[in-house]
């Protein structure tokens, strides 16, 4: 019988505290939940004027029509009012409720968080053109989405939630789609406020960015992310973000999608994931998972989850000596 609750090893894993078992993201405890205005898998115009198109009924939507094409007419956007847009559903508050008796950690989620949602304004083309064109402007436009994103943290956790989870996709396949220099002084310093109300609630912060997020590994632990997903495979050195991110930060995902669970074998992903458990799990701070989500073959995502609760234990001979260098301090 496992000593410890889903719950509490995973938290363990995440503060490389001795969990029992790498947690797998087929387990129910992580669960996500959205405020009404937040996000709609349909053809729609949000609250902040852009309009979401989609081609297939099992995709999500994609940004197309762009309300502030130039950062010129910045003066005269209308931003929404998040306390206006923060609505949760029966649904979502009875999640809440439910979180202690079913032994879950709610995440608040925000899709499109800063980069995602500069750009969905603007379009990527003009986005991109106006960190040179408009520096001055592009600081304001950041910090102005940033104030409504402290203000739906703020609601999370005034609301329970354990923390905050936001899509913020990053990286391209081979870098980073700005360079980590720009990174560092347009969005940093905006990521750092945003965080702050959750931070010092408790609240754990869990990054999503596909893409090669390598390059500013470091940085995400400086600002207090406690987990950063999916690792995708293919794009990142899955060594080095262990070894910049170990003892510091979690990492959950990872299982390559692109070439493995679409095409692969149920062997081959059996032993991908030995080998994964074995780079990413010592110690802790490993969740596995796919790094991304698809339609996968049944057989190999059975392959999957069924490889991992075998091989994925740390009273077993390949992990049991491999300790982090510290405990985290996180809720």
């Amino acid at each position: 019988m496992p000593r410890l609750s889903p719950k509490e090893n995973l938290l363990r894993a995440i503060r490389y505290d001795d969990p029992e078992w790498v947690p797998r993201c087929n387990e129910p405890t992580m669960v996500g939940i959205a405020y009404e205005g937040n996000f709609r898998v349909a053809c729609w115009t949000d609250a902040w004027g852009t309009h979401w198109e989609t081609t297939r009924d099992d995709m999500v939507p994609f940004p197309k029509g762009h309300p502030l094409p130039s950062l010129d007419a910045l003066a005269e956007f209308a931003f929404p009012d998040p306390d206006v847009m923060f609505v949760l559903s029966e649904d979502a508050k009875s999640c809440l409720a439910r979180a202690e008796k079913e032994d879950q950690l709610i995440f608040g989620q925000q899709t499109y968080l800063l980069f995602e949602r500069a750009w969905a304004l603007m379009g990527m083309e003009a986005f991109m053109e106006a960190f040179y064109t408009h520096p001055e402007e592009m600081h304001e436009l950041l910090g102005r989405i940033t104030d409504y994103n402290i203000r739906i943290f703020e609601r999370y956790m005034e609301a329970g939630c354990h923390g905050v989870s936001f899509s913020e996709d990053l990286g391209a396949q081979r870098s980073l789609m700005i360079s980590p220099d720009l990174w560092r002084r347009f969005f940093m310093p905006q990521y750092a406020r945003a965080f702050e109300p959750v931070k010092r609630a408790g609240g754990l912060i869990n990054f999503h960015s596909c893409g090669c997020v390598q390059d500013i590994v470091d940085d995400l632990v400086a600002l207090g992310v406690d987990i950063l997903n999916p690792i995708q495979a293919r794009a990142n050195d899955l060594a080095m973000l262990k070894r910049v991110a170990h003892g510091r930060m979690a990492l959950q995902g990872g299982v390559d999608t692109q070439h493995l669970l679409m095409l692969g074998t149920p062997d081959e992903v059996a032993i991908e994931v030995r080998r994964l458990i074995d780079l990413l799990a010592p110690g802790g701070g490993y969740i596995i998972g796919p790094d991304q989500g698809m339609p996968f073959p049944p057989a190999n995502l059975q392959a999957l989850w069924r490889t991992a609760a075998e091989y994925g234990r740390y009273d077993a001979p390949h992990l049991r000596e491999q300790r982090a260098p510290a405990c985290r301090q996180t809720p």
